[in-house]
C-alpha cells in the first residue's frame, strides 16, 4: 500500500518523543453540577421538571462526569490513554484546515446588537502542509489508542488537504477500515469568483476501528425524500403509499407501494443539512462553527446510548451539545480558552436550544453534570479586579455585582472601548460557589450572555444556609477578552 511521505517523517517516527508518552495531570476547574442560571430558572415547577430529566436519564454512569478540557490535544489525548484506551466509541474532529488564513469569532459586547471580530486560531504553519501533516498524523495516533474495538472516526476536512490525510488514515487505521468519504454539500454563502468554480462542499472521512463495529440503521439519520417523491406520495387507511410504474404487453401498470420510513438511507452525499446562519438558535458567533444535524447524523449513527463521544478540536461545542441531547457521554477538549468558555455556556444553556429530535421545539432539560479541567494548572488573570456587595438577610445571601476594572486598558483598542457604555458591558459571565471547600470552583449560581439573550444578571438568587457557622463566598469572572479571575470573601450565618 502506498505511505505518504513528508519532511522529518522518518525522524518523527524513530524519535524519543514519538515512544515516550507523557500523562499530565488534569486539575479541575469547575464541578457545574445544576446551578441556578437566573434568565431560564424562574420557577420551582421547571427546577423540578429539569431534575426529573437528570433523574430518568438512561445514560447514568455511576461516577460519570461529561469532561471540557482545556489544553492541547496531544498532551489532553496521552492523560486520557491510561483512563479511556479502548472505551471511547466515536471520535469526531474538526480540526484547522491548513487554509493559510486566520478564522473569527464575535466578541459580543452588552446587551445589544454592539460586537467585535476577533481572530479565534490561526490556520497558517511554519513548516508550510509537512508540519501539518506531522500534527495531525501524530493525534489521529494517539485517538486510535483511545477508539473502542468496535469503535469509528470521524475527520472533517475540506479540498486544502483531505487528500493527504486519506492516505495517512489508510496507513493508521488501514485501508479495509475506510467507509466513507462523505460530502457535505451547502450553499456558497458568497460566491462571487468567476475564476474557478465555485468550492462549496467539505469532506468528512469516515474509518473504523476494526471490522466489527457500530452502525445503526436508525429512522432518525434517514435523508427526506426528494420534492418529486414527496409531490407523489398519498395516504390512505392503511398508510402513505406511491404508485410504481410498470407496462405489460405494452399496457401501462401501476401498483401501490407502502413506505415504512419517513425517507431514505443516507448516501454519501448529504445536500440536506443547512450551513449555520446568525439568525438560528445555535449560532455561537463562531466562523468555522458546524451545524448540529450533521453531527446527529454521525452520532446515531456510530454509537448508541450511554457511549462516549469524544472531540478533541470541539472548538464552539457542537459535537459535545448533540452527544448531551442524543444521551451520550462526551468528552471534549480546545487549545483556545475562549473556545472553552463557548462550550461552556452552550452546554449550560442547552435546555433552551433546539430539540434535536423534534427541530422546531425546544429541548428543555438541563445538562448532565459536567467538569471544566485543565493540562496546566488555572491561570488566573492577577490584575483584574471586581467589586461586589453581599446581600445577609439571617440565613440567605445573595450577591451584587458592583463593579469592574480591566487590566491595561490602554493596551485595548479603542474601536473596542468606545463600544463599552457601562462596567457590566465588560463581563461576559460570572459565577458563585456560595459554599467553597475545594480547590476548584462548584459553580451553585451563574448568569452569562448567549448570541441569543444579552441579558445580563447582576444580582444573584438569594441562597439558603441549613446551618450558623463560617462560610466561605467565591466568585469567578470571565469578561468579553477572555480574562478569568476569582475572589473570595467570608461570611458568617448565625
Amino acid at each position: 500500500m502506498p505511505n505518504l511521505y513528508w519532511k522529518n517523517k522518518d525522524k518523527f517516527k524513530k524519535s524519543k518523543t514519538f515512544k515516550t508518552r507523557i500523562s499530565y495531570p488534569f486539575h479541575i476547574l469547575e464541578s457545574i453540577r445544576n446551578p441556578t442560571i437566573n434568565k431560564f430558572i424562574s420557577n420551582n415547577e421547571l427546577i423540578q421538571k429539569n431534575t426529573e430529566n437528570n433523574q430518568n436519564s438512561l445514560f447514568k454512569v455511576n461516577g460519570w462526569d461529561n469532561l471540557l478540557i482545556w489544553g492541547d490535544n496531544r498532551d489532553v489525548i496521552n492523560s486520557l490513554i491510561k483512563k479511556f484506551s479502548n472505551k471511547i466509541k466515536i471520535i469526531y474532529i474538526d480540526p484547522p484546515f491548513a487554509t493559510g488564513g486566520d478564522f473569527k469569532f464575535k466578541t459580543l459586547i452588552g446587551e445589544n446588537d454592539a460586537f467585535e471580530v476577533t481572530k479565534a486560531y490561526s490556520d497558517t504553519w511554519k513548516g508550510g502542509i509537512d508540519a501539518y501533516i506531522e500534527f495531525l498524523y501524530e493525534r489521529l495516533i494517539l485517538m486510535k489508542e483511545l477508539l473502542a474495538e468496535d469503535g469509528s472516526i470521524y475527520v472533517h476536512l475540506d479540498w486544502h488537504i483531505s487528500h493527504y490525510i486519506k492516505i495517512i488514515m489508510d496507513e493508521i487505521f488501514g485501508r479495509d477500515n475506510f467507509k466513507n468519504e462523505i460530502i457535505w454539500a451547502y450553499p456558497a454563502a458568497s460566491a462571487k469568483t468567476r475564476s474557478f468554480f465555485i468550492r462549496s462542499y467539505d469532506v468528512v472521512l469516515f474509518y473504523t476501528k476494526s471490522d466489527d463495529y457500530v452502525f445503526n440503521d436508525d429512522p432518525k439519520i434517514y435523508m427526506e425524500y426528494s420534492n418529486r417523491v414527496k409531490n407523489a406520495l398519498k395516504k390512505d387507511e392503511i398508510g402513505t403509499y406511491y404508485y410504481r410504474g410498470g407496462s405489460y404487453n405494452g399496457k401501462k401498470l401501476s401498483r401501490k407501494v407502502y413506505i415504512q420510513e419517513n425517507g431514505i438511507f443516507p448516501r454519501d452525499l448529504w445536500n440536506d443539512v443547512p450551513y449555520i446562519r446568525a439568525n438560528t438558535l445555535e449560532y455561537q458567533g463562531f466562523s468555522t462553527q458546524k451545524p448540529e444535524r450533521l453531527l446527529k447524523r454521525i452520532i446515531l449513527a456510530s454509537s448508541n446510548e450511554s457511549d462516549i463521544v469524544a472531540d478533541f478540536f470541539c472548538g464552539s461545542g457542537t459535537t459535545l451539545a448533540v452527544a448531551e441531547k442524543l444521551g451520550r457521554r462526551w468528552i471534549g477538549s480546545d487549545l483556545a480558552k475562549h473556545a472553552i468558555n463557548i462550550s461552556r455556556k452552550r452546554i449550560l444553556d442547552i435546555y433552551n436550544t433546539n430539540d434535536l429530535i423534534n427541530w422546531e421545539k425546544k429541548y428543555e432539560r438541563r445538562p448532565h453534570p459536567f467538569k471544566t479541567l485543565s493540562v496546566n494548572k488555572n491561570l488566573q488573570d492577577k490584575d483584574v479586579k471586581f467589586e461586589i456587595k453581599i446581600l445577609k438577610d439571617k440565613n440567605k445571601a445573595s450577591i451584587e455585582f458592583i463593579d469592574y476594572f480591566v487590566p491595561n486598558l490602554d493596551l485595548i483598542e479603542n474601536k473596542l472601548k468606545r463600544k463599552i457604555l457601562s462596567f457590566s458591558d465588560w463581563i461576559d459571565s460570572w459565577a458563585i460557589d456560595f459554599n467553597s471547600q475545594n480547590s476548584y470552583f462548584n459553580v451553585m449560581w451563574i448568569s452569562y450572555r448567549t448570541p441569543k439573550n444579552r441579558k445580563l444578571d447582576l444580582t444573584s438568587y438569594p441562597y439558603y444556609y441549613e446551618k450558623a457557622g463560617n462560610y466561605l463566598i467565591s466568585i469567578k469572572v470571565i469578561d468579553i477578552l477572555g480574562n478569568e479571575t476569582s475572589q473570595d470573601y467570608e461570611i458568617s450565618i448565625e
